[in-house]
């Protein structure tokens, strides 16, 4: 597609409606929003999953998290990962072994689109055996739409800035982490830095990196996710180990 049609399409030229506003003044940031993420945020607006698009909630190296809200008003955030800055070697780790996905092409976008896939399916495997996750609503190319965490515009903390280790909140922890393992994955990047506190209650979000209990590295990874849980609220490996696997 020629830069003259996309321009067309995001109403460089004319006085455009709010939606290509929306997405014509995204093009001041060129590395998250590159062509390809405009059309697929063009996409998104036009199938009323995005009408509005807030400030960033959570900026990385390889992706970035936006406020948005659908059409009807309700709150989501928005996963954008970068296509330029993204280490597709280091996702093709979490990807080779996991029996969902087969025959994928080793070109970084695609790597990248199956990544978002994965945390896509990760997501809803999770949500619907009851674990505290986001709930997914939609995935397109490198962009992931969820629900969004947190109170009005202000999303829910981290763990690690919140700083919560009492002996009811650690059991609500390991209880959610063990839901996930008995839905058959395992989380694969766990810590203070991947639970939400929201409304006194853990939010598992970051869930790409994670596996099927069937994976060749599922079990090192268990073991680091509870190796974190432990450190944190100063628990034992092995009681953790106990309660999450029996």
């Amino acid at each position: 597609m020629d830069d003259e049609l996309i321009d067309k399409m995001l109403g460089v030229g004319r006085q455009p409606p709010k939606k290509q506003i929306f997405l014509e003044d995204l093009k001041v940031s060129e590395d998250v929003f590159d062509r390809s993420t405009l059309l697929t945020l063009y996409d998104l607006v036009n199938r009323g999953y995005i009408s509005v698009l807030h400030g960033a909630v959570k900026t990385g190296k390889e992706s970035s998290v936006f406020l948005s809200m659908d059409g009807s008003g309700e709150r989501h955030a928005v996963k954008i990962h970068r296509i330029v800055t993204s280490d597709f070697r280091q996702m093709s780790r979490y990807i080779e072994g996991d029996r969902r996905f087969k025959d994928i092409k080793r070109s970084k976008r695609s790597m990248i689109f199956t990544w978002v896939e994965k945390e896509f399916m990760n997501l809803r495997t999770a949500f619907d055996a009851g674990v505290s996750v986001p709930r997914p609503v939609v995935r397109r190319g490198n962009v992931l739409v969820m629900e969004f965490i947190g109170e009005g515009d202000v999303a829910a903390p981290m763990l690690r800035d919140v700083k919560l280790r009492t002996e009811g909140f650690y059991r609500e922890v390991v209880e959610e982490v063990k839901r996930l393992y008995e839905s058959g994955l395992v989380h694969g990047d766990l810590s203070e830095y991947n639970i939400l506190v929201h409304r006194g209650k853990p939010v598992l979000i970051d869930i790409s990196q994670g596996v099927p209990v069937s994976h060749p590295m599922a079990e090192e990874l268990l073991r680091r996710d509870v190796g974190n849980v432990a450190r944190f609220f100063g628990k034992k490996f092995d009681k953790v180990w106990a309660t999450i696997v029996g």
